[in-house]
């Protein structure tokens, strides 16, 4: 009877030393494990255990200031993370971050717009996604010197039709050590745009100076032979009247240079006022009777019924229905030399009113019309220059119209003539 109490008091006892090890400690640290894996999964919940043993308590407590500490860093990181990426994003500049390696990293909007990347180019080598190895290069001296690198690099972009001008800044990165270099990182500013203007600049400076040489030269020729004296009256007439065409010419090229600075100044105003546009043609039509007759042209006036005026500044006005109509007597001609009619016609369509000058000439070569506007920009070249003007009317009507609201319209077929139009707003 003893043995039995010994033995079940034994048994009871292995029961609660058992039950206090399964309640008290095993299934508490498996509670703890389970934490432990939740945040080494990156889940940083709040860690919440009651009635925990007190040699637990200390633990969980610090798993709670440990998550709560991951919770906040998390959450500083996603709020720098999106900060660069907003700042990345609307940058017009292109970023491109790559690797020791040259592995891209990142690529941000405006790089990828830049060069008109498709699908995915991150931890792609850099000549797999950049055609040519300019770029390759400033990147390869950045991580090799540790120094900021600059460069300018001139390069063929599919999908573009024209060489795209890019300055490259390159700046190596840093692993955390400061010891070796991290990778690159490489800013990129396209200055295409800027370097076509900075041609034309210089195109424009050397038409000036083209079309001011000829007639100086032929100005100085002129004063030479008459200093040197002897000659006959009819030949010294024969030279100041050469000389004073000529110089004609230069002051009609200021006047028009002039022109063009006044309707491209910012802030330049007009003095508009409702004007009948059919009387302003009517009086370029007699201004220019002359010439359209030494020409055998014959110019034609149609204007619909009922016009309303248009508020425009009548002299500017003037002088771009001045150049049109010179601009079709001059080239407008038919080929045979026997003149044409030259067609102007007026009507209202919709919100704008249209003034078209119609030519039954040769028209305009099909390469030449996208040019057709710009300064001394002469349709078959320097061989055109033989039929006068100083090459800028056709921009000075551009530059009108514009200042005006308005646009301009071409429609040309070489054989078939050619009609410009101009749209402006009622």
């Amino acid at each position: 009877m003893r043995e039995d109490v010994v033995w079940a008091a034994s048994l009871f006892l292995a029961v609660c030393s058992l039950w206090w090890l399964i309640s008290g400690i095993v299934l508490p640290a498996g509670e703890l494990l389970k934490i432990l894996r939740r945040i080494a999964g990156g889940d940083f919940r709040p860690v919440i255990l009651n009635g925990l043993p007190v040699l637990f308590r200390k633990t969980a407590g610090e798993l709670r200031v440990i998550a709560e500490t991951l919770a906040r860093q998390k959450s500083l990181l996603a709020e720098e993370e999106f900060s660069i990426s907003v700042i990345l994003e609307s940058m017009t500049e292109g970023v491109v971050i790559t690797g020791e390696d040259l592995r891209i990293r990142l690529v941000n909007k405006a790089a990828i717009s830049m060069f008109n990347l498709r699908g995915e180019v991150r931890r792609l080598l850099l000549p797999e996604v950049f055609m040519g190895h300019e770029l390759q290069g400033v990147a390869q001296r950045a991580t090799e010197t540790g120094e900021v690198q600059r460069g300018e690099l001139t390069l063929g972009i599919p999908g573009r039709s024209d060489r795209c001008h890019l300055v490259v800044t390159a700046a190596p990165l840093k692993t955390p050590d400061m010891n070796s270099p991290g990778g690159c990182l490489m800013v990129l500013h396209d200055v295409t745009r800027l370097r076509e203007l900075e041609s034309v600049r210089r195109e424009f400076v050397a038409n000036v100076s083209h079309e001011f040489r000829t007639p100086l030269s032929i100005i100085n020729g002129y004063l030479e032979t008459l200093q040197e004296g002897g000659l006959s009256r009819e030949m010294t007439r024969k030279s100041l009247t050469v000389m004073r065409r000529h110089a004609d010419r230069l002051n009609h090229l200021i006047e028009d240079l002039l022109t063009i600075s006044r309707m491209e100044e910012k802030g330049g105003r007009l003095e508009t006022l409702p004007t009948n546009l059919g009387e302003i043609l009517s009086s370029v039509i007699e201004q220019l009777d002359s010439e359209a007759k030494s020409r055998g042209a014959r110019v034609r006036l149609e204007i619909g019924s009922g016009l309303p005026d248009v508020p425009v500044d009548a002299y500017r006005i003037e002088q771009a229905f001045s150049n049109l109509l010179v601009n079709a007597l001059r080239h407008g001609v038919s080929p045979e030399g026997d003149g044409g009619d030259v067609v102007i016609c007026a009507s209202l369509q919709g919100m704008e009113m249209a003034i078209s000058f119609r030519d039954h000439g040769p028209g305009i070569p099909l390469h030449d019309q996208d040019h057709i506007f710009e300064r001394f920009y002469r349709v078959g070249g320097d061989r055109a220059r033989q039929t006068g003007g100083t090459g800028l009317g056709l921009s000075i009507v551009k530059n009108v119209v514009q200042a005006h609201g308005g646009r301009m319209a071409l429609d040309s077929r070489p054989g078939y003539g050619s009609t410009f139009t101009i749209f402006l707003p009622v």
